[in-house]
């Protein structure tokens, strides 16, 4: 076996239980810290971020699980079908809380009062459900068309159609193509209203800590989005080389998804460290 096989396999291996230790911490104490304590429950982000833990957490749990042999996912049609379900549920709904966050980043410092009305606890409350009513609307196809496939059992798409739809449309569209635009543009659009002096005076220090921390939260899921935006972006170009590829060539890109998904899965880990360890600079 090719040495470049081999390193993707211990990434693909390793990654998963390196982004669970880690970041299961973070998802269980972001979730108490803002339900638990009233300084942070008060906060107009306080749905989203909890939102985000929760599906940060079930993202996690699911890497795991589909990494343990003893626990794998082969065991039965129905497993197979749920844990696939559960996986393009939680993805997308992190990222759409992410994205949620900036949005209303973005609405609390904007100048008009209109808009600013858009961040309140109300619109978040009746907002909170609708990425995972959303998302679980969009992906029932995966449970009707996704099986066991004989001879050798792997879990893989019965029809041929909407294989290609969720390869190259719906999986890269909603988990990396979609959040990396509304991010960048949320986060262009809210770096323009802090800088402007009455909307640093509208909010209290604690909202302008609160953004400060989200802005960069956003910026870094930006940063860990890219190398698997491009890595997609190279994947449809190629499509219809792919038939002529060396074995060199599809070990270096298997190489390469590896990196980009375990890079990727940093968004997943990281918001309990950046909110308090910026909290602690921002006091």
């Amino acid at each position: 076996m090719s040495s470049i096989v081999q390193i993707a396999i211990e990434i693909s291996f390793w990654s998963p239980v390196v982004l669970f230790s880690i970041g299961i911490p973070s998802a269980l104490f972001n979730t108490i810290i803002f339900v638990g304590m009233k300084t942070f429950r008060q906060s107009l982000s306080v749905y989203y971020i909890i939102g985000q833990s929760l599906s940060d957490l079930i993202v996690l749990l699911i890497l795991l699980i589909e990494n343990v042999s003893s626990i794998s996912v082969s065991t039965s049609s129905m497993t197979c079908k749920l844990m696939l379900f559960l996986s393009q549920l939680t993805i997308p709904c992190a990222m759409s809380f992410l994205c949620l966050s900036a949005f209303d980043r973005w609405a609390c410092t904007s100048r008009s009062a209109r808009i600013r009305h858009l961040s309140s606890n109300y619109v978040a409350r009746r907002l909170f459900p609708i990425p995972f009513l959303f998302w679980s609307l969009i992906d029932i196809p995966y449970l009707i068309f996704c099986d066991l496939i004989p001879p050798t059992f792997d879990y893989y798409f019965t029809n041929d159609v909407f294989g290609e739809i969720a390869i190259y449309f719906l999986a890269p569209t909603f988990s990396v193509l979609l959040p990396l635009f509304v991010l960048i543009t949320f986060s262009i659009l809210t770096y323009r209203n802090i800088h402007h002096h009455l909307i640093r005076n509208h909010l209290s220090m604690w909202e302008q800590q609160m953004t400060r921390m989200i802005i960069i939260q956003t910026l870094l899921s930006i940063f860990c989005t890219l190398p698997q935006f491009i890595f997609v972006i190279y994947s449809i170009v190629t499509l219809n080389k792919r038939a002529m590829r060396s074995f060199y060539q599809i070990s270096i890109e298997l190489l390469i998804n590896q990196c980009t998904i375990f890079i990727m899965g940093i968004n997943f880990i990281s918001s309990f460290y950046i909110f308090f360890s910026l909290h602690h600079v921002f006091d």
